[in-house]
This record gives structure tokens, sequence and C-alpha cells, in this order.
């Protein structure tokens, strides 16, 4: 394991796998290695096939430091620390909400050589500001596990008897101690869903990008998966077979690396 130190001082713990044009993976809400082992293991086999594979915890989350107050241009500065550490230009791979932050990391101007977008979930229109002040004041009253829950059930709406067996594994309490983490998340999807013109928004995002969905994800995101493509200046859109939300190593390798090696 390796650290960077972003601009506000806070330390960011990550891994580099390999020796090749480096790829850097941002996960989305919750997201972190102790209890995300398949996004692991995508950076591993992508650093078998010639890339240098970057796993790291977002700012608040497992090793990884926090220096409040979070804003989205913080977690813009850690992707720079990691690009910098790792080697410029960096394509970046994304999972759900982490999305945003790439996009932003393009806007700014970082040596971005390509954006891999798995499942960006925004719905263009809507507004979180409700969703957001809940699980404000449930994290402020201790109320994690709470708030975990509200997420799942009345955010991503998943049936309440399912985060009851969910509750169970063994991964459930890593989960639960990033909480305060999904207000960022929120707060960076709610800028983006209130902002009317993602066209101008993303005008500058020239790089090759692509954006995935599964065909056995939940409902919608395929659909948001093609609003945000359709507003990127040089993106494409791919379904892959058989996968949902988290895409296999199996199914989203063999796809990066077609894509990767695609870039001039």
């Amino acid at each position: 394991m390796s650290t960077v130190t972003s601009a506000d001082g806070t330390t960011i713990d990550y891994d580099a796998y390999g020796n090749g044009p480096t790829v850097i993976f941002i996960g989305g809400a919750s997201q972190h290695r102790a209890i995300d082992q398949r996004t692991t293991e995508i950076a591993k086999q992508l650093s078998a096939e010639g890339f240098t594979g970057v796993d790291y915890d977002r700012r608040g989350r497992n090793r990884s430091g926090d220096t409040p107050p979070w804003s989205l241009g913080r977690e813009v500065e850690d992707v720079a620390a990691l690009i910098e550490a790792t080697g410029a230009p960096a394509a970046l791979y994304t999972s759900s909400s982490g999305a945003g932050i790439a996009l932003a990391a393009v806007t700014a101007g970082m040596e971005v050589s390509a954006l891999a977008l798995y499942e960006p979930p925004y719905f263009a229109g809507s507004d979180g500001t409700e969703h957001i002040t809940t699980l404000e004041r449930m994290l402020n009253a201790g109320q994690l596990d709470e708030a975990t829950r509200y997420n799942m059930t009345a955010i991503i709406g998943l049936p309440a008897e399912a985060v009851e067996e969910m509750a169970q594994a063994p991964w459930w309490p890593g989960l639960v101690a990033v909480a305060p983490t999904l207000v960022y998340d929120h707060k960076a999807s709610h800028d983006i869903e209130t902002d009317p013109d993602w066209r101008s928004r993303w005008a500058t995002v020239t790089v090759p990008t692509v954006v995935y969905s599964g065909d056995q994800t939940f409902p919608g995101l395929p659909e948001a998966a093609d609003a945000v493509a359709a507003a990127l200046p040089n993106a494409h859109r791919h379904v892959l077979s058989g996968q949902d939300h988290g895409p296999t190593p199996e199914a989203i390798v063999p796809e990066l690396v077609r894509f990767m090696r695609s870039i001039p």
C-alpha cells in the first residue's frame, strides 16, 4: 500500500498494480477496498494486460483520511495527486456516482487520457434535497446504521427485507463505517441532476469516453447512462450482457482492455 498527500493535506491511500499506462479506479457511494474486493481484482487483472491499475480509498473511507468541509473540488485534487504519483496521463474508470469526480477532473483540465464510466446514476431534473437533509440529520445524530439503511431503501429503492439480509453480512460494518461519506456523493449527484444543461457543463470533456451499463441492473440506470453518453462530446455506449450495477472482472476487463488499446 502507498499514500499520497492531497492539496489540502489529506492522506489518500492506494494500491498500484502493474507497470504501464495508468488507469485509476474511482468508486461510487460507500465503496472502498476493505469491502470491495471486486474492483481490486479488476485492477489486478488489468495490470496483467500491461496497464497500471490504481485502486484507492476515496477520502473519508477505510485507510484514507478526511479534512472537512467536503467539496467535490477536494476529491478532484485527490485524483490529481494520484495522477502525479502514478503517471500521467491517466485513464479514469468509475463506478456509479464516482463518475462525477472523473467528469469534474477532466473539466478542471487534468491530464486524463480517457474515461470509462460504469452506470453513472444521474437522472436529469431530480431533486435530492430532502434525502440529503434526512441523511445529514441521521449522521449528525450518530445514526450511521440508520443512514445506511435509509440510503438503500428510500434512495436506492431496495426492499427493507433485502437490506435486513445484507445487514447480516460480514462486510456490513465496513459499509456502515463510511456512512458519513454518503452525503458527499449525493451532494455531487444533486449538483449534476439539477443542472439543466449537461452539454454545456461537459462541453470540454472531449477525451475518448465509453459509458457502460449492464442488462441486469436496476431500472432506470440504462436510460441514465444513455443520457450521460448523449451529453458528452466524444462518448459511446456499451451494454454488458448478464451484468448488474457491479460488473464481474471477467466481463469488464476485456472491454476495458479493448477500449484502452483503441486510444491513439
